[in-house]
């Protein structure tokens, strides 16, 4: 059986048209770090960044029930 798999060609983004994606649309980063010794455990830190447009963060939120 043959399979032919055809691939859009990439295109170039500039880093204003990211940037502009990336406010319009919003972005989450999370990570973990975790610093150790010996095998023990010291430090631990969860990171979650959120990367929008204020725009884009009060259209998307949710509303709070205890606001009215």
């Amino acid at each position: 059986m043959n399979r032919t798999r055809t691939v859009a060609p990439a295109t170039e983004a500039s880093l204003v048209d990211v940037l502009d994606r990336v406010l319009t649309c919003g972005a989450v980063v999370t990570g973990e770090v975790v610093i150790a010794l010996a095998g023990v455990d010291l430090i631990r830190l969860d990171l979650r960044l959120l990367l929008a447009s204020v725009e884009t963060a009060a259209r998307e939120r949710s509303p709070q029930p205890w606001r009215e």
